[in-house]
C-alpha cells in the first residue's frame, strides 16, 4: 500500500479547537452588534429626549411671551362688559379673570396646589406646577365701523374684508357647524387708548354683535362698551393653561406629557415623556418696569404683585420614551431643561 501525500480528513481533537475558535469569533460578532445597538438606542433616545424638550418650550415661551396681549397697547384702561353676576366659579376662571394676564399654581404637594386649581384644569399630575395664561388670540379682525343701534339696542361692529365664514371660524366666532352658528365667543375689542371685552351675540360674515339679553352665557351687563373702535382690532380671548398629565394610554404605554388647555375646549397633549415642570415668577416692584427684582414661586405672590410679574423661569425634567437605556432606576435617562420668558406686554 502506498503512503498518502495529503490529509483526507479532521480529527476530532482539530474539529473541536476550530468550534471553539469559531464560537469566540461569533461572541465576538455578537457583542460588538449589540453594543452598537445599545449605543444607537441610547443616542436615538437622547437626540428624541433633546428634541422633546426644545418643543416643549418652545410651545410654552409662544403663549407666556404674550400673556396679557390686548392688540394695539397692553397699557390700556381694561373694561369688563360682561354679566358677571351669573358666572359659575370655572367660568370665571376662563374669562372673567382677564385682567390677570398670568396666574400660577405651585404643586405643593402629590395632590395639592396653591392656590388651589380651578375644576376647568383636570387631572393634572400632582408635583408638578401649572400655569395659566390669559391673552387675545393671534387672528383678529380690524373694526372698519362700530355702530349702536338704538332701534335693535344693539352694538354692531363692521369688521375687514377679511372676516370670512372661514376666518371666523378658524377664530372661533362661528362654530363648525354647517350652516355655522354663532360660537358665542368672548372677545376683546382694543384700540391705542382702551380696551373692552365682551361676549359675542350675534355674528354674521362681516359683522359681530353685542348686547344684552342674548341666548349666550353669561351674557353682556351693558349694550355700550364704552366708546367707538373704529380702527381697531377684535379678537377671541384665549385662557390657556399648561400642565403635565399621563397620556390616555394604558399599562408600560402610558407616560407623562405636556397638556394645553385653551378656554373649555378639551386639553390636548403636546409632547410625551415630560415628566415634571417647575415653575418661577419674575417679580419687578419697579415703577416703571424694567425687569425682574427677585423670582419666586406661585404661592409667594400675593393677587396685589401679579400684576408685575415680568418674567417665567421655567424649567422641565424630561425622560426617555423607551426603557433599558441605563443599569439604574427605570432605565431611563432624564434631563432638565430651563428657559426664561420676558413677557413681552409687560415690558416697556
Amino acid at each position: 500500500m502506498k503512503n498518502k501525500s495529503f490529509q483526507t480528513g479532521l480529527s476530532l481533537i482539530e474539529i473541536m479547537i476550530a468550534l471553539l475558535i469559531g464560537a469566540f469569533l461569533i461572541g465576538g460578532v455578537l457583542q460588538i452588534f449589540i453594543s452598537s445597538k445599545q449605543t444607537y438606542r441610547m443616542q436615538e433616545g437622547l437626540s428624541r429626549l433633546q428634541e422633546n424638550g426644545r418643543f416643549a418650550l418652545d410651545f410654552l415661551a409662544r403663549d407666556v411671551r404674550m400673556a396679557g396681549f390686548l392688540g394695539c397697547s397692553s397699557q390700556v384702561t381694561l373694561t369688563n362688559k360682561l354679566n358677571t353676576s351669573v358666572l359659575g366659579t370655572e367660568n370665571y376662571f376662563l374669562y372673567n379673570s382677564f385682567d390677570k394676564a398670568i396666574e400660577g399654581f405651585e404643586a405643593s404637594s402629590t395632590t395639592a396646589w396653591t392656590p388651589a386649581i380651578n375644576a376647568a384644569i383636570t387631572s393634572p399630575l400632582g408635583g408638578s406646577d401649572i400655569i395659566t395664561i390669559r391673552r387675545a388670540d393671534d387672528q383678529g379682525f380690524t373694526v372698519t365701523t362700530h355702530v349702536f343701534d338704538t332701534a335693535a339696542n344693539t352694538s354692531v361692529l363692521t369688521l375687514d374684508a377679511t372676516a370670512t365664514t372661514a376666518n371666523l371660524q378658524s377664530a372661533k366666532f362661528l362654530t363648525s357647524a354647517s350652516p355655522p352658528a354663532n360660537h358665542c365667543a368672548i372677545a376683546v375689542v382694543s384700540d391705542c387708548s382702551a380696551a373692552a371685552t365682551f361676549q359675542v351675540s350675534a355674528v354674521a360674515v362681516g359683522t359681530l354683535s353685542h348686547n344684552t339679553g342674548s341666548s349666550c352665557s353669561p351674557d353682556n351687563s351693558t349694550n355700550n362698551l364704552g366708546k367707538a373702535y373704529v380702527g381697531g382690532q377684535v379678537y377671541p380671548i384665549n385662557t390657556v393653561s399648561f400642565f403635565i398629565r399621563n397620556n390616555p394610554l394604558t399599562g408600560s404605554n402610558q407616560k407623562p406629557s405636556l397638556y394645553r388647555k385653551v378656554g373649555s375646549d378639551d386639553a390636548e397633549e403636546l409632547v410625551e415623556g415630560i415628566e415634571n415642570m417647575q415653575i418661577l415668577y419674575g417679580v419687578d416692584t419697579d415703577t416703571p418696569f424694567n425687569g425682574p427684582n427677585y423670582y419666586v414661586t406661585a404661592d409667594n405672590i400675593t393677587s396685589t404683585n401679579w400684576p408685575k410679574v415680568v418674567s417665567v423661569r421655567i424649567t422641565l425634567t424630561v425622560r426617555t420614551i423607551d426603557g433599558n437605556l441605563t443599569t439604574t432606576g427605570d432605565g431611563r435617562i432624564r434631563r432638565t431643561f430651563t428657559s426664561t420668558i420676558a413677557l413681552r406686554n409687560r415690558l416697556p
